[in-house]
């Protein structure tokens, strides 16, 4: 049963106008400057218009409890119901304070929504809020989801950001939390969090900004790998996942690590606890270096009475190298002693002018499987343009008004939600610049506590609007519920 039916053209001939003196094409219409624009009840009469229709709203519905009297309805029915084909169901607006507001029921049901919103089309919004300067969309809760959003194919939660300026946070989704995570992102299927942009900053950035342990990135898998890297660029400062400590460790590993291209480096070696004394020592060494991809082997044999050994190599060693070279040396006396045939069929023969004399010997040969062959090392390379003027370790050459090969930063975008005063000190301090006037950067620990401080505020402050909004939702509940039968 309908409780009011409308139609356009209206059938009794009436045509509502606005104060323009415009014709209104609409279905029902309702204008009061004092009272209810429209009511209308179903069911059970309630005494005294449920208080004035709640002190005088300007639209007010009021659901009754068993099955839905449309196809669409199910359960409960709605107190206020909007549906259009192709433009909005609902609208409200507010000049200076809210233009749709919902509260759910009870604290202790689960499906109980304050707004809800359903759109059949692809590319229709189920609940959409508009603002100039403030918020267009604002959720808040105690302990559940302040704004949850669900898609079957589409975006469960889209945020877009067109601004310019620091007049407001530059972001299209801004997450913080004062105890938990700032943004989570979970996918059973594709990827949890991504990130893009199209101008001079990163997909995805972390920055850690705090006296405790963690760290800017933090990658973690069950069966694939913890951070991957890909890049197209040519530029030789630019790799896939690049890392840069000037005081530490530009990367670290604790593990092993396969490379399957060429490693360059200006040195290198092993490091491991001093076999002598390992509890308070380490041992280094550094590597043999060549200009060549050069292999190395080397052993001992006796000679016998004839004064003549054969040497017999791996049965890959001709396969994979080229260029041999010989070192004899004879232990425990004086001998002469010579390499009699050179390697053939990975082996060679080694002679000496007296009988059972023991020879250390080593055989080097240069690399000539598929890969070398196609990476050869450039002993000597000239500098690309670019890279003119600029050294790999520029403290070394300090005389010279030496820079450094790569004038890349990162971006500080992660300091933007900071207050203006505190961002720009905490900027200054990761560009490693002192400010103009400034004898050196500003003390790492006093920013650290200060943006502390200025974070347990902001979640104080954070926490007592939301106390305050759920006092106000309970007041306006408090108005919305209807009369118990006492008090009717």
């Amino acid at each position: 049963m309908a409780s009011v039916t409308g139609f356009d053209p209206a059938n009794s001939g009436q045509e509502p106008v606005n104060s323009d003196g415009n014709k209104v094409p609409v279905g029902v219409w309702g204008d009061s400057n004092t009272g209810v624009g429209v009511f209308g009840t179903s069911g059970d009469p309630m005494p005294n218009a449920v208080t004035y229709i709640r002190q005088t709203a300007g639209v007010y519905g009021q659901g009754t409890q068993g099955p839905g009297p449309t196809d669409f309805i199910y359960g409960p029915i709605p107190g206020v119901i909007g549906v259009s084909p192709a433009s909005v169901g609902v609208a409200g607006l507010s000049d200076n304070f809210i233009g749709v507001a919902g509260v759910g029921g009870p604290d202790d049901d689960p499906t109980a929504v304050g707004v809800y919103g359903l759109t059949g089309g692809n590319v229709g919004t189920g609940v959409y809020g508009e603002s100039p300067f403030g918020a267009g969309t604002t959720g808040n809760t105690i302990s559940g989801a302040g704004v949850h959003g669900t898609a079957d194919v589409g975006t469960g939660v889209l945020g877009e950001n067109f601004g310019e300026g620091r007049d407001v946070l530059p972001y299209g989704v801004f997450g913080s939390s004062a105890t938990g995570t700032g943004v989570h992102g979970v996918s059973p299927a594709s990827n949890g969090t991504e990130g893009i942009t199209y101008g001079d900053g990163y997909g995805v950035y972390g920055l850690h900004f705090s006296k405790d342990f963690g760290g800017g990135v933090f990658g973690e898998s069950v069966l694939g790998s913890g951070v991957e890297g890909y890049s197209y660029s040519q530029d030789p400062d630019v790799a896939a996942v690049r890392g840069e400590n000037v005081h530490g460790w530009a990367g670290l590993f604790v593990g092993n690590v396969k490379i399957t291209g060429a490693l360059s480096k200006p040195g290198g070696g092993f490091l491991v606890d001093h076999p002598g004394d390992p509890e308070n020592k380490f041992l280094s060494h550094s590597f043999v270096e060549s200009p060549d991809m050069l292999n190395v082997y080397s052993g001992t044999v006796t000679t016998d009475d004839d004064g003549n050994a054969r040497v017999r190599l791996p049965d890959y060693f001709e396969t994979l190298n080229g260029d041999f070279r010989y070192q004899l040396t004879v232990i425990g006396q004086f001998a002469q002693v010579m390499v009699s045939e050179e390697i053939a069929r990975n082996e060679f023969g080694v002679r000496s002018d007296v009988p059972h004399v023991q020879v250390c010997w080593q055989v080097t040969g240069v690399r000539q499987d598929a890969w070398a062959e196609a990476h050869r090392i450039p002993v000597e390379e000239d500098k690309s343009p670019a890279e003119k003027g600029r050294f790999l370790h520029p403290e070394l050459f300090a005389h010279k008004g030496a820079k450094h090969r790569s004038g890349r930063r990162p971006a500080a975008a992660g300091t933007a939600a900071l207050p203006d005063d505190l961002r720009q000190r905490v900027e200054q301090m990761l560009s490693g610049l002192p400010a103009a006037g400034a004898a050196e950067t500003p003390d790492l620990t006093e920013l650290l506590s200060e943006t502390h401080g200025w974070m347990a505020q902001r979640a104080s402050a954070g926490r007592a609007r939301i106390r305050e909004r759920r006092q106000r939702g309970e007041q306006i509940l408090e108005r919305l519920r209807p009369p118990t039968s006492s008090e009717r």
